[in-house]
């Protein structure tokens, strides 16, 4: 969704533009120190695969609007001179543009709601049974962003829910926004009302639960929970429901003691995630260790460094439990394939092939380059010596010692047969 809102035309081009900002200020070391001095803290960069950054870099520079346009404005950047060059006048340009901060201003509204369903999805605790209500308030709060007025966010609105119905609608979600106290009770008669949430519990107790007579314990179980019968009618079980941050699941171990079968399917599907974002990563410290560059590592070595990045995760994985879940991708150092300190091997400069200008076919580009690449290493790499075998090496020791002997015994043969070489008429016959 974040993806495609940010596919619209005008928020494209307010992402292009955010960019040129951030781009300016990190390219220079003397920009960047002198950026720090008056926001007291770096701005978030928009990311390449991360769909969510480009959300967090509008929303950095709209919360530093005032110290980056007295930036902008200051003598001690114009002093450096680097607002003379392409980039300079182009961040320049976006910076003190008006029009530039509105559309800002209403990319976040677009993306502020639904980035924070997002964080609670990205989240280490199951989400299947808030993911239904959270984009029912993500829409309502878009709406309201925008003074209620349908022809401003209803282009958001059709975003949304051309993602939802296809693919985020089934009977587990339906059935997770049922069962969850938190949203039923205040809207029973809605819910109720709307047939597809019911339902949506008949196809999950259908799928799941094999024994026709289990099955209809739970559909009998359903009508106490409805009604708020027994233990889910105590005191405590209406208090705890309230807290928009407790455990559905674990409510249900604790107050669904007297509906038994339908507790048990409700703990299953209520701890169900319903993100793919851990997918997108790569979970084996081996395999980024492990790339075609470095496959040449020595095995004590790829070990250790296995041993520390793994460790380093684990680490870093503590630390940054309090952080935003929207900003834990970051870039990968041992990915680098340049990084020639990890690797012990220093890459060679003639690897970058520049691409073809010419028309001519992609598979002709690819051989071509491939036997230039070979052909630049092959001029650019030492020979080698090689090493003789030790049979080899014994044969000639022996060879040596054999003719020293025989040059002491016949000296004055050899003699004889040297002074016979040097004679003009050695090759003559009688």
């Amino acid at each position: 969704m974040l993806e495609d809102l940010g596919k619209l035309e005008p928020v494209e081009q307010t992402i292009t533009s955010a960019r040129q900002i951030t781009n300016f200020l990190y390219a220079h070391t003397r920009v960047l120190d002198l950026m720090r001095k008056f926001l007291k803290k770096d701005l978030v960069r928009s990311g390449i695969t991360r769909f969510a950054t480009a959300y967090l870099n509008l929303k950095s520079l709209l919360d530093n609007k005032k110290e980056l346009t007295r930036l902008f404005r200051s003598d001690e950047l114009n002093e450096l001179g680097y607002l003379k060059k392409d980039k300079g006048k182009k961040a320049n340009k976006v910076v003190r543009s008006e029009t530039f901060w509105k559309n800002v201003d209403i990319a976040v509204n677009f993306f502020e709601p639904l980035a924070n369903v997002l964080r609670r999805l990205d989240s280490d605790v199951p989400a299947m049974e808030f993911f239904h209500g959270l984009m029912l308030e993500a829409k309502k709060e878009i709406s309201e962003r925008f003074d209620n007025d349908e022809s401003r966010y209803k282009v958001a609105w059709d975003i949304i829910d051309k993602r939802w119905d296809s693919k985020l609608k089934t009977p587990l979600h339906l059935a997770g926004y049922y069962l969850n106290p938190y949203f039923y009770y205040p809207k029973k008669s809605e819910i109720e009302h709307d047939g597809s949430f019911r339902s949506g519990v008949i196809n999950c107790i259908t799928k799941m639960i094999g024994d026709e007579e289990t099955q209809d314990k739970i559909i009998e179980e359903l009508y106490m929970y409805q009604d708020q019968q027994g233990t889910f009618g105590h005191e405590i079980a209406i208090r705890q429901r309230r807290n928009k941050n407790f455990n559905p699941a674990k409510w249900w171990l604790n107050h669904g003691t007297n509906t038994p079968n339908l507790r048990i399917l409700a703990s299953k599907i209520l701890n169900l995630t319903c993100s793919s974002s851990a997918c997108e990563r790569n979970w084996s410290v081996f395999e980024q260790v492990h790339t075609k560059r470095r496959n040449r590592l020595l095995h004590d070595r790829m070990r250790d460094l296995v041993f520390v990045k793994f460790n380093s995760k684990l680490r870093g994985k503590k630390e940054r439990i309090d952080r935003d879940p929207l900003e834990r991708e970051v870039d990968d150092v041992v990915g680098d394939d340049d990084n020639e300190f990890i690797t012990g091997i220093v890459p060679l400069p003639n690897d970058v092939v520049e691409p073809a200008q010419d028309g001519r076919s992609q598979g002709e580009q690819t051989s071509q380059a491939q036997v230039q690449v070979q052909a630049k290493r092959k001029r650019s790499m030492k020979p080698r010596k090689k090493l003789r075998s030790l049979q080899s090496l014994m044969r000639d020791v022996q060879v040596q010692v054999q003719q020293s002997s025989s040059d002491s015994e016949d000296g004055d043969i050899a003699m004889e047969s040297s002074e016979s070489d040097k004679s003009p008429h050695a090759f003559d016959s009688d």
